[in-house]
């Protein structure tokens, strides 16, 4: 008995120190925070930019870290991501690591190349890339979007990417993208990823809030960068753009709510030139109905939505009007219809694939996996017969018991 009581008091130090083999010093790790993917000059061969942070800006240390950048920008070129990674310890003095990685900025050129699936299809088989991680298509090279954002509110590059993700689910401006929900995508589905760039692009004459793409919003001064409309992704291959209010009604369409509120604006029915803002609220899933037995197929679409509004500009009476508010909630209602019955449309002639997750009422109509694939959702969805309807309910008209009279 004495001699198994001092075995066990030797073997426990040996349990307790065994897992200390791999350990390694914070101070001696660098962790990358956003990652580039560009197409090489080459083929086969990509750019990866790593932007790694640097740990004592921000920190009890910033005195001696003052005039030191936020974060160091390093790109090499090599066959993949995990190749890559390993090169930049040839000018880096801390081993790299992607554990804090959270953010995959994909420039436009490669999104549209042949080698884009194979590149981000190898970056998972590192232990360390979050399939969380949110990902990002770029108008110009990843690298040069990296260098150009530079949020003078945010020093920390990780934070301002984490403050844009949730702001993004109060806007409905940009979908929500990562790479486990790209890897979902397997049967031809549309897959939305954020759409951004930091150049600009003049576009004529303002349009409505929503209607822009990355780089065409009006705006003097500040970060360049802006983030709002879709890349259409299908077979994991850039196809198309979507602009911000596509966008909107993308995620209107499908039946997880995407968002819970956000602000847009209707023309005003009364007062011709002019437009409304309200707060469009999605109180309840939207309610799809596909069926397969019919030909072509046919998709039914419920859409519940709720608004408040929240400006007047002309003053037209719509507290006290009952008219006026059956005209309002009658031209919203319609509009919405309209512009999901062209998005639709667009869905099928020109991107021959639907992004509303409708693939999934439509798989459950089938008992087996392979009579599903055999039926062709993808093709199907092309020719199949869509009824969108919005049942809109005006909640509210602002604050003002009865609105100034207008006395133009």
């Amino acid at each position: 008995m004495r001699v198994f009581m001092g075995m066990v008091w030797i073997l426990i130090p040996l349990m307790l120190i065994s897992g200390c083999g791999q350990k390694e010093e914070l101070e001696r790790q660098a962790f990358v925070v956003a990652l580039g993917l560009d197409k090489g000059e080459k083929d086969h061969m990509i750019e990866v930019t790593f932007q790694i942070a640097n740990p004592q800006v921000n920190t009890s240390q910033l005195a001696e870290a003052q005039n030191e950048p936020p974060s160091d920008i390093v790109t090499v070129t090599a066959p993949d991501i995990l190749s890559a990674k390993e090169l930049v310890h040839t000018s880096h003095s801390r081993r790299v690591r992607f554990s804090h990685l959270k953010t995959i900025i994909i420039g436009e050129e490669l999104a549209r190349s042949e080698v884009f699936s194979n590149i981000i299809e190898s970056a998972i088989v590192d232990p360390e890339v979050r399939r969380e991680s949110m990902m990002i298509v770029s108008k110009e090279k990843a690298s040069e979007f990296i260098h150009k954002n530079k949020p003078i509110m945010e020093t920390r590059p990780h934070k301002y990417y984490e403050f844009m993700q949730k702001i993004w689910k109060q806007t409905g401006l940009v979908p929500p993208s990562n790479l486990n929900t790209l890897f979902q995508r397997i049967q031809g589905e549309l897959f939305l990823v954020i759409y951004a760039t930091a150049e600009r692009e003049e576009v004529g004459e303002h349009q409505n809030e929503d209607t822009y793409l990355a780089g065409q919003v009006p705006q003097k001064a500040g970060d360049p960068v802006q983030m709002i409309g879709s890349a259409v992704l299908r077979n994991r291959k850039m196809i198309g753009t979507l602009t911000g209010e596509e966008t909107r009604i993308a995620m209107l369409l499908r039946e997880e709510p995407v968002f819970d509120a956000i602000i847009t604006s209707f023309p005003d029915p009364v007062k011709e030139g002019s437009r409304i803002s309200v707060r469009l609220i999605e109180t309840s899933p939207t309610r799809v109905k596909v069926d397969t037995k019919q030909e072509p197929a046919k998709v039914n679409v419920q859409v519940p939505v709720v608004l408040q509004i929240h400006s007047n500009p002309a003053n037209v009476s719509y507290t006290t009007n009952q008219h006026n508010q059956n005209l309002l909630k009658k031209s919203i209602k319609k509009r919405l219809e309209e512009r999901s019955a062209r998005l639709v449309e667009k869905m099928q002639n020109e991107f021959k694939g639907e992004a509303f997750v409708w693939y999934v009422p439509a798989r459950k109509q089938f008992w087996t996996v392979k009579q599903y694939e055999d039926y062709n959702w993808e093709k199907k969805f092309q020719q199949a017969d869509v009824d969108i309807n919005y049942e809109v309910k005006i909640e509210n008209f602002g604050e003002q018991i009865k609105p100034p009279s207008n006395k133009d």
